[in-house]
């Protein structure tokens, strides 16, 4: 499946609190500022861009991405300021499978800013990309995430052991 063959053009949802919107290098400062909090990227399976300009490239990726079809990742924007405060993505894996991923700048955790975006981006996925399945990887030890998904109806299917060796263990367990 080709994810930009199926939205004529990327998609903007505007919830509540949020804006879901395609990334602007003008986002590159503050994902570089987010990312460089240990917290933001210790479930993740990378620390995020480790300079300014790194930080443009990942950005200019993830757009060449959607225009080639193997990901869609949103910006997740501040509703009143526009200013970027996390990430969530859509990934094909094959047919009418796809990967959920997101993270969020610490200072809005805990605000249910991110159930406003998986929500959004599983209504996206079901009803216009016509996906059948929806899955995420979550590290053992991210409570947080395992809530969200099992709010969304996300069900437990099984534990990779050492499946991501990232940060500070190698014990790394995605479940």
């Amino acid at each position: 499946m080709n994810f930009s063959k199926l939205l004529e053009t990327f998609p903007t949802v505007q919830t509540k609190c949020i804006i879901l919107r395609k990334l602007e290098l003008e986002d590159a400062p503050i994902l570089l500022n987010y990312y460089s909090n240990e917290k933001v990227y210790r479930h993740l399976d990378w620390n995020g861009p480790e300079s300014l300009e790194r930080s443009y490239e990942v950005i200019n990726t993830w757009n060449e991405g959607y225009d080639k079809g193997w990901i869609i990742r949103f910006a997740i924007a501040n509703k009143v300021t526009n200013e970027i405060i996390g990430t969530i993505f859509l990934s094909e894996f094959a047919g009418k499978r796809a990967e959920i991923g997101y993270e969020l700048s610490e200072e809005y955790w805990c605000r249910g800013i991110m159930s406003e975006a998986v929500k959004e981006v599983l209504s996206k996925g079901f009803n216009q990309l016509g996906l059948v399945r929806i899955q995420a990887f979550v590290a053992d030890e991210n409570i947080a995430s395992k809530k969200l998904l099992t709010k969304f109806y996300f069900k437990k299917e099984g534990c990779l052991r050492r499946y991501e060796c990232h940060g500070v263990t190698g014990n790394a367990k995605i479940c």
